[in-house]
């Protein structure tokens, strides 16, 4: 075990993970075509390789488009490709959508990565994971706290070796409520914490992985429990109603 997590690392060590070229668009897009994210790809997505940046993170219009290449390869084409962007769910969920301020906050707080695709021949070798590291990095580096994706449930165990917590129903907490996301069958959520004040949290009764921290004043007490719908702290006395 110890030997191939080496030869995965030095492996990873190759690949040069950068953001796309004008000349990569058709191939990476080729690439995202694989993609199995229970997210999906945008369909708008070719136009958005046109976009110039829409804020500091991102590489094209509102997404982060990043393309790995093989160093030591003869062939100019990127063989791994991620596509990231705001959450659906920062301007979809009830919470949000008559509330356009805080739909803002949290599409510049948690990044939704809608396609990671790796070519075949050359999975396992750690491009995925230099991928999903170099999105990461860069949504750090640029004031994001929480890292998102969907998957399939056989790769749960992957993205947990990579720091993700997956589950069916993940609950994000908020200063008067609670912001439940579920995805349907077979899908999963993975979330990642990006910064120290932010922790994902297993509540008594709760249904899944719990979010605290996201922003200040974002956090719970520490007896809180989840009961018919809402997560409930006894001293001192609070209620977040949890909406899904």
């Amino acid at each position: 075990m110890i030997r191939t997590a080496a030869l995965q690392k030095s492996r990873a060590a190759r690949i040069d993970v950068v953001p796309l070229r004008r000349a990569d668009h058709a191939d990476y897009l080729a690439l995202l075509d694989l993609t199995t994210s229970g997210a999906g790809v945008p369909r708008e997505a070719g136009q958005i390789l046109a976009l110039p940046p829409l804020r500091a993170l991102f590489t094209h219009g509102p997404a982060l488009c990043l393309s790995a290449r093989s160093r030591r390869s003869s062939n100019p084409k990127p063989v791994g490709a991620v596509f990231a962007s705001f959450p659906d769910w920062a301007h979809e969920h009830p919470l949000t959508r008559q509330d356009p301020e805080l739909s803002d906050l949290l599409g510049r707080t948690a990044l939704l990565v809608y396609g990671l695709a790796v070519t075949p021949r050359c999975r396992r070798q750690g491009v995925a994971r230099a991928l999903l590291a170099g999105a990461e990095g860069r949504a750090r580096h640029t004031g994001y706290r929480l890292a998102t994706l969907i998957h399939q449930p056989e790769l749960a165990p992957f993205y947990r070796r990579l720091g993700y917590t997956s589950a069916n129903h993940v609950t994000i907490v908020m200063p008067h409520a609670a912001m439940g996301l579920t995805q349907p069958p077979p899908f999963m959520t993975a979330v990642k914490a990006l910064h120290a004040d932010v922790h994902i949290r297993t509540v008594p009764g709760a249904p899944g992985p719990v979010v605290t921290g996201l922003l200040p004043g974002w956090e719970i007490p520490p007896t809180v429990r989840f009961h018919n719908g809402e997560l409930i702290a006894c001293s001192p006395t609070v209620h977040y109603p949890c909406l899904l």
